[in-house]
């Protein structure tokens, strides 16, 4: 028991460094060694839970991800209507790329490590089951437009991910986050019932 706590700390200790140097650093100008050193363990020890520096990164990648979905969710009123439920979602997860260790990590490094689809992780995946399904309700309920649920959740988390991408890339982020608020909104609000293409 105290082994595997011990493990646990020790597997802690090198996400949470990882987090903060890939966060800060980026990817290509963090080492193993500066992670081993921050997280006060030894190389091997990293190797020990870490297949490599991609994989760490990889966990890094889905604990950030994990975090963002996280502050869509808390954002979510569930005494608003479905379609004011994603309009908070979809904000909090643009505020979430104004993070810069967020960004550095999920918008930036990730796409170029992972590549633009990386595979979901089993947490990803069951959000994603989570928000069709949510949606699927509402259409049913006639509060949303009568849509394909899996296409709308596809294009939604699509419309998040590339406006995120969008204030990653901005030369001033806070300003582009501003205007995607309101354009995004805008085409949330389309969703209404009785708006059917």
């Amino acid at each position: 028991m105290l082994r595997a706590q011990h493990a646990d700390a020790t597997r802690r200790a090198v996400l949470t460094a990882a987090r903060s140097l890939f966060g800060a650093k980026g990817y290509a100008q963090t080492s193993v060694d500066e992670i081993a050193d921050a997280a006060r363990v030894t190389k091997g020890a990293v190797y020990h839970h870490f297949a490599g520096k991609k994989a760490l990164f990889r966990a890094v990648y889905d604990e950030a991800e994990a975090d963002t979905y996280k502050r869509a969710i808390v954002a979510r009123d569930e005494r608003d209507p479905p379609i004011g439920q994603l309009s908070s979602m979809m904000n909090a997860y643009l505020d979430a790329a104004l993070d810069r260790e967020i960004r550095r990590i999920t918008l930036i490094d990730g796409p170029a490590v992972l590549g633009h689809e990386p595979d979901l992780s089993a947490e990803q995946q069951a959000n994603v089951v989570a928000v069709r399904s949510f949606i699927a309700v509402a259409i049913g309920r006639g509060e949303i437009a009568d849509l394909n649920p899996g296409v709308l959740t596809d294009l939604i988390g699509g419309l998040a991910w590339l406006g995120a991408l969008l204030i990653a890339r901005a030369s001033d982020p806070s300003a582009t986050r501003a205007e995607l608020g309101k354009a995004l909104g805008a085409m949330l609000r389309g969703l209404a019932p009785g708006n059917d293409l």
